[in-house]
């Protein structure tokens, strides 16, 4: 089964309901304020569904030992502050599959919760915007939309990458 709850109607719902559907969607216990808690009652240390802030010193970590390709697709998020769509990623690496991307994502956020010791895995780097994916004509499969990266990580990026 697959449930789809648009953003606009998340918001529209009550904040008890909202953090209900959220506890039972992530198995976590959400406080009143929407932040989410380990299965012990501490607080989670990452922002409940948005994208971990880097620092230029998590950076230059994440960035060791990581392949050209994946760094030049981190660049691009430096020089677009923050934001690049699916179609900026393939072109900029030769057109290469969809699921490269995916990729992608899957080992960046491995290794960043490797680094920050994430037991919960919760960390991630790297977002979709909901709200700019397009579909093809016939609904099936997505044809561009926009990735994007916290304002404070595309700083960093942008200072690993000597372009401030």
């Amino acid at each position: 089964m697959r449930l789809v709850i648009e953003k606009s109607d998340f918001r529209s719902l009550s904040k008890s309901t909202q953090n209900e559907l959220l506890s039972v969607l992530t198995g976590q216990e959400v406080a009143a304020n929407g932040e989410g808690k380990g299965t012990a009652g501490r607080k989670a240390r990452f922002r409940l569904r948005q994208p971990v802030d880097l620092t230029p010193e998590l950076t230059t970590r994440l960035m060791h030992g990581l392949s050209e390709i994946h760094k030049e697709r981190l660049r691009l998020f430096a020089e677009k502050n923050g934001r690049v769509t699916m179609k900026e990623l393939l072109a900029h690496t030769d057109g290469a599959d969809v699921r490269a991307l995916s990729h992608f994502e899957g080992a960046l956020t491995r290794r960043l919760r490797r680094l920050l010791g994430d037991t919960e895995k919760v960390a991630y780097l790297i977002g979709w915007d909901y709200d700019s994916t397009v579909w093809s004509d016939d609904g099936s499969q997505i044809d561009d939309g926009v990735y994007y990266v916290s304002e404070k990580t595309a700083h960093a990026l942008r200072h690993y990458f000597d372009l401030d």
